[in-house]
């Protein structure tokens, strides 16, 4: 005889993917749970101010919902409303504040172990899709000093670093939008890339305005450079052999100088947040880089599904919201179909 768990599903995230699993599972008369370590889509939350996604709000969109942004680029704030007014009008069961610590037991009947304020407990539950992404799991540059308190992987508001000197390492879309930023709020920015050349792929508004600034000397930029050991006050960079563009003032090959860092701002990628899923046993791919997929998002282990950048390890340039939703509808469709076969079968 089937007996039925407490919940069908538990969602780890409660993030745009995790809700998106969640109001997919509650159109299937599933009941689920999401459990968020933060508040609800506590990465958006955390992400500077004035932040415009690259995305259309017709792309971000999920359950249905439509997104009334002011412009077609929403902001920070209008995502947060936008989120969070859903989850409210759908009554979605969202814990926050609630880490998911441990994965145990098998599809029917796992145990999700979580730490919340007041302490220690566990959800059963028939299936787990885990939705964690990545932002709390940023590249480390492996050198000395990375750990010091004024070593950064992201910036609030442009006003603390006002009157100070900063070095930004990596010139991905988030780096290159920092500086900026960070110049015209009155910080003395140096930014600090290892290749020889600024990635095609920043984005086309921000491209123009960066290299105009790095011409008229109001952002200073080292190609062809590597961080090698961060002190509380400055920064020690070693020029590497020219590939690419290079300045006309740069030291030769080898060579060392000393950089003035009052804040040291990381931007050099992140990968996926999988340290549940590495506990639960589940396999993944040769490299030990990524979780073996099916074609409906399920680990090796039956019942345990993940959608979003939390299954493509270090993968995360190409997972977003717009993907990563369908990831949620894919597995929830799986699942729902597989817990009413084995109700019918009972």
């Amino acid at each position: 005889m089937y007996h039925k768990p407490m919940l069908d599903l538990v969602i780890i995230g409660a993030g745009p993917v995790g809700l998106a699993a969640a109001l997919e599972a509650k159109r299937k008369g599933l009941k689920a749970a999401n459990l968020e370590r933060g508040t609800l889509v506590n990465t958006i939350y955390r992400w500077p101010i004035e932040t415009v996604f690259f995305s259309e709000a017709k792309n971000i969109e999920i359950g249905g919902h439509p997104f009334p942004a002011l412009s077609p680029k929403p902001t920070r704030r209008e995502a947060l409303a936008y989120y969070r007014r859903l989850s409210e009008v759908e009554g979605l069961d969202i814990r926050t504040y609630t880490e998911a610590t441990r994965i145990t037991g098998s599809e029917g009947s796992f145990t999700v172990h979580y730490q919340d304020r007041g302490g220690e407990g566990s959800l059963e539950a028939g299936t787990v899709l885990v939705a964690t992404g990545y932002y709390d799991n940023p590249n480390q540059l492996g050198v000395p000093g990375e750990h010091l308190p004024h070593v950064r992987y992201g910036i609030d508001q442009p006003l603390t670093f006002w009157n100070q000197d900063v070095t930004i390492v990596g010139v991905s879309n988030s780096a290159v939008e920092g500086a900026l930023d960070l110049y015209r709020g009155g910080a003395r920015v140096t930014v600090i890339h290892y290749q020889g050349e600024i990635r095609p792929r920043v984005k086309y508004w921000l491209k123009p305005d960066f290299d105009n600034r790095v011409k008229e000397g109001s952002i200073r930029l080292l190609l062809n450079a590597q961080v090698r050991e961060i002190h509380r006050r400055e920064v020690v960079v070693e020029q590497l052999a020219a590939g690419g563009k290079q300045e006309a003032s740069a030291e030769p090959p080898g060579s060392r100088v000393h950089l003035p860092a009052d804040f040291v701002i990381v931007y050099i990628g992140y990968r996926a947040v999988d340290g549940l899923l590495r506990g639960a046993g589940v396999r993944f791919d040769a490299q030990g880089d990524a979780p073996l997929l099916s074609e409906h998002y399920e680990t090796s282990r039956p019942g345990l599904f993940v959608a979003g950048s939390a299954g493509f390890g270090s993968d995360t340039r190409t997972v977003f919201i717009e993907n990563g939703r369908e990831h949620a509808k894919v597995a929830v469709e799986e699942i729902g179909r597989r817990l009413n076969l084995s109700v019918t079968q009972s």
